[in-house]
């Protein structure tokens, strides 16, 4: 592991409709409406630098405490509260007739993308699956359960299994405790799992440069005001490939035009915002132009926990493009053809793959 970089304390900062074959153009025709533009707003805050030296142990945190203390601050779950595991969760839900839709969607994608086109679905997994005290935990759907019953929905496509391989993991720092999102720990195992699953090189884990953040804050305690938070803030650490300075990464706007060259890492993020360290925004096309020579084109259509993943696949394929569903305005069929796909990941958290508005934005990505 090479040298990393720590920045310390500062302050502030979750119906069924048949998916047919239908022909494809690539922009919507009129009227059509689009998904409505998400922002989500962070305090300021400052940063100083300093160096540390680091290990190739992997992060680890603390099992929760043995009482298993909770109350709901509005839609989420405040765990824990008054010790360094306070944990605040979204929570998450399962309805049976979404998780059908949701694999029906991607199984048309699937056939309709063509056979030279391989598909995958990851459901990734939100923080209550593994963090949640007994008294929530009880009343909750089983995240796992719920990937297997998608998963062997798929039949043009495939699934990704990850929810089973983070538990095995959960003893180590695998989600933020102030934030939704996933650590880039937790994505790298994920991203491992896919790349096995491709059948494409993927780097270990100590050949990455570890960039530690301390004092994160992140949107529970900066959207949801969850002030309880702000005694044991977060240590984010993201990982920096060993290929970053040979790739090229550069910006479309969401209708695929305005290209213009940038970077994969903002490093200037506000420690409240540190987890658009990686990528930087979701609106926006992003491509990443790799020294990997083994012309696999990845196209990932993803929230935001699919930013994570990026980083971990710079030197598994020649070139990656990442979509966000939410901020997408060309035809998702046109747009793997345009770009000469060879494979397709659709990289969903939780309260994506639950919601039937956000599952449907895959269907009206094919047919607008």
């Amino acid at each position: 592991m090479k040298r990393k970089y720590i920045f310390p304390l500062a302050a502030a900062v979750c119906l069924l409709t048949a998916c047919g074959d239908k022909s494809f153009d690539k922009k919507p025709a009129e009227g059509t409406a689009r998904p409505a533009e998400t922002q989500v707003t962070a305090a300021e805050t400052t940063a100083v630098t300093t160096t540390a030296e680091t290990t190739t142990t992997l992060a680890t945190t603390s099992a929760p405490p043995e009482v298993d203390t909770y109350e709901m601050v509005g839609p989420c779950i405040l765990a824990y509260e008054g010790t360094p595991q306070v944990r605040a969760m979204e929570r998450c839900y399962y309805d049976e007739n979404n998780g059908k839709y949701l694999a029906d969607c991607v199984n048309s994608f699937a056939e309709n993308a063509g056979d030279e086109v391989s598909v995958r679905l990851m459901m990734i997994p939100s923080s209550e699956e593994y963090y949640a005290p007994s008294g929530i935990k009880k009343d909750a759907p089983s995240q796992i359960k719920s990937e297997k019953k998608v998963y062997k929905k798929l039949t043009a496509a495939k699934g990704v299994k990850i929810a089973e391989l983070l538990d095995e993991h959960k003893a180590e720092y695998l989600y933020s405790r102030t934030d939704y999102h996933w650590q880039p720990l937790a994505a790298f195992y994920a991203a491992r799992e896919f790349a096995s699953q491709a059948e494409v090189p993927f780097a270990e884990f100590d050949t990455y440069e570890a960039v530690e953040r301390e004092g994160y804050l992140g949107a529970f305690y900066t959207v949801n005001n969850i002030q309880a938070l702000a005694e044991y803030p977060d240590l984010f650490t993201y990982y920096k490939p060993a290929n970053l300075d040979k790739c090229k990464v550069f910006f479309n706007d969401t209708w695929f035009g305005g290209k213009y060259e940038s970077k994969l890492f903002f490093e200037d993020m506000d420690i409240s915002s540190s987890y658009t360290v990686f990528v930087g925004t979701d609106q926006a096309i992003i491509e990443v132009d790799t020294d990997v020579k083994n012309d696999r084109v990845l196209v990932i259509f993803k929230d935001s926990y699919g930013n994570a993943l990026v980083p971990f696949l710079t030197q598994s394929f020649s070139k990656i493009y990442v979509c966000d569903n939410r901020f997408f305005d060309v035809n998702s069929l046109w747009f793997v053809n345009e770009v000469g796909a060879t494979d397709v990941l659709f990289a969903l958290g939780a309260a994506s793959t639950g919601d039937y508005d956000k599952i449907s934005l895959i269907e009206q990505h094919m047919w607008w």
